[in-house]
Order: structure tokens, then C-alpha cells, then sequence
């Protein structure tokens, strides 16, 4: 149950204005759908698809508009990745830039890395994405304004894994 509480105070921490915009509009809509279907109740068939469509309006919305303002706000880019296998220590180091492309300045960014086995067919490559083997990542705590790049190394250790895998590169900036 903490555990749940610190995810949501995390979530509410990163909401910006527009996310507040965005959620009120969806709400009003939804009570306007709401309201509109009980005026019609007596058209059974409308009522009932005002009444559908608010609740796909009232998840989906706000869903898909969050992710769509976040794609635009905080867009970055993984660039000069460099991955290497040591031969010596078992453990693999992945070093690249992060460039803002978003149209705000981070405070912070999670860069995070997780290998999973190479595929065979369509199903395991949409399948072994889920089911990472190993997993890092690190905070950088730089302010990144808009433009600028930072350098960031991730170092997974052990990393005894030897036959085909792939990585998978997630940044998250706020």
C-alpha cells in the first residue's frame, strides 16, 4: 500500500499545467456526455452510446493526451551509443548522449537499460521486451536545458549472459 502511495505522489509530482488543463477538459466533457444522455433518456439508443462514450472519453482521453503532451514537452534523444562487453569483468558498459529536444528544462532524468533475449520470430520479439534478464539504470540530477546534451554511462554487472540478446534504452525527464 506505501508502495502505491510514493508511485502516486511520484505521478502527481511530474503533472504540469497543461496535464491539469487537459484533465479538467475531459472531465467537463464527460459530465456534458453524461448530462446529454440524460436529457435524451427517452431515445433509449442514444442515451446509451452518450453514456459509452463518456466512459471510453473519461480513460482514454486522458490516457492518450498525457502521453501525447509528454512526447511533445519532454522529448529527448539517445545519441553516440556505444555498447561494449568487457572481457576481462564480467559486465557490459553502455555510454551515450541525451540531448533535450522537449520544450521545457529537466531538473532530473532516469536513464534506464534493460536486456532481454534476441528473438527467433514476430511473437518473441513482441514477448521477451516484457521479460527483461537484467535491468540498471541512474538518475542524473543536472539541470538539462532546452538543446543541451549531457553524457551518461551505464554499467551492467554481473552480465554473464552469453548467447543473443538485445538492449532496450528508456529515459524518463522532468
Amino acid at each position: 500500500m506505501e508502495e502505491l502511495r510514493s508511485t502516486l505522489q511520484a505521478f502527481v509530482a511530474t503533472l504540469h499545467t497543461y496535464d491539469y488543463i487537459l484533465f479538467g477538459a475531459f472531465g467537463a466533457f464527460f459530465l456534458l456526455l453524461l448530462l446529454l444522455a440524460i436529457v435524451l433518456r427517452k431515445k433509449t439508443a442514444t442515451s446509451l452510446l452518450l453514456v459509452v462514450l463518456a466512459l471510453i472519453s473519461i480513460v482514454a482521453g486522458p490516457i492518450i493526451g498525457y502521453k501525447y503532451i509528454h512526447s511533445i514537452l519532454y522529448k529527448t534523444e539517445v545519441s553516440d551509443l556505444q555498447i561494449k562487453q568487457l572481457e576481462f569483468t564480467q559486465a557490459l558498459i553502455i555510454k551515450g548522449t541525451l540531448t533535450n529536444l522537449g520544450k521545457e528544462n529537466y531538473r532530473k532524468c532516469t536513464i534506464s537499460a534493460d536486456a532481454y533475449e534476441g528473438a527467433s520470430n514476430f511473437f518473441e520479439e513482441f514477448i521477451h521486451p516484457f521479460s527483461p534478464f537484467q535491468k540498471v539504470s541512474i538518475q542524473k540530477d543536472e539541470d538539462l536545458n532546452i538543446s543541451e546534451s549531457i553524457e551518461f554511462k551505464l554499467i551492467m554487472e554481473p552480465f554473464t549472459y552469453s548467447n543473443e540478446y538485445n538492449l532496450s534504452i528508456k529515459v524518463n525527464c522532468l
